[in-house]
């Protein structure tokens, strides 16, 4: 991994010393049970398919690794599987802070927007959809739906109060969950009308 090109990046990106990590794992040498290529390679299917990719690459097994008995060298390092997929999904390394537009702005009220990403379950979306914002079902669904389909998806405009307040909430809840799914404020009237849900 620390030499594949898709999967070096991301280890970078997650604070990793590669120096380091390599002489780590060759420390510990035989001694220490090696998850099977063929196993790690399967899992990462698994999470393609699931996310609808077709393609399986270094940085899905990367990802998987995390999970597995070797992990333990990425996480003595301070890396989780959660700051790998917010990397691959929005390109946010660890430690940076995305910049937010809307934060520095004057805007009264702000649109609260989804970013689409191909690793958070729809259904975890629809949660913080129906739970945080108290949409019904069938709403938040057509907005999971649009989300997937467009690459964003409105939930709503808001006082900038309560903009914030809703979308460091739903940053919790997927860190929480070790979900990289991200929102993002605009001010109001910045979105395309085709990316606002319909009224309830």
């Amino acid at each position: 991994m620390i030499e594949d090109d898709d999967a070096s990046p991301v280890l970078l990106a997650c604070g990793i010393d590669l120096t380091r990590l390599r002489r780590d794992v060759e420390t510990a040498g035989t001694t220490e049970p090696v998850t099977g290529l063929g196993h790690l390679l399967q899992l990462a299917f698994n999470e393609a398919q699931r996310s609808e990719r077709t393609v399986v690459t270094g940085a899905d097994m990367l990802v998987e690794l995390f999970a597995e008995p070797i992990g333990r060298f990425l996480s003595a390092q301070g890396a989780t599987r959660y700051d790998a997929l917010v990397y691959l999904s929005h390109g946010i390394a660890k430690g940076v802070t995305a910049d937010v537009e809307a934060d520095r702005g004057e805007a009264a009220d702000l649109e609260v927007v989804l970013l689409n990403d191909p690793y958070t379950p729809a259904e975890f979306v629809t949660f913080v959809l129906e739970n945080v914002f108290g949409m019904s079902r069938e709403r938040a669904i057509a907005i999971v739906f649009s989300t997937h389909a467009r690459k964003r998806g409105s939930c709503g405009v808001f006082p900038r109060t309560e903009a914030v307040a809703f979308r460091d909430k739903i940053q919790t809840l997927a860190a929480a969950r070790q979900h990289p799914l991200r929102c993002i404020l605009l001010p109001a009237g910045d979105a395309p009308d085709r990316d606002r849900p319909s009224p309830n």
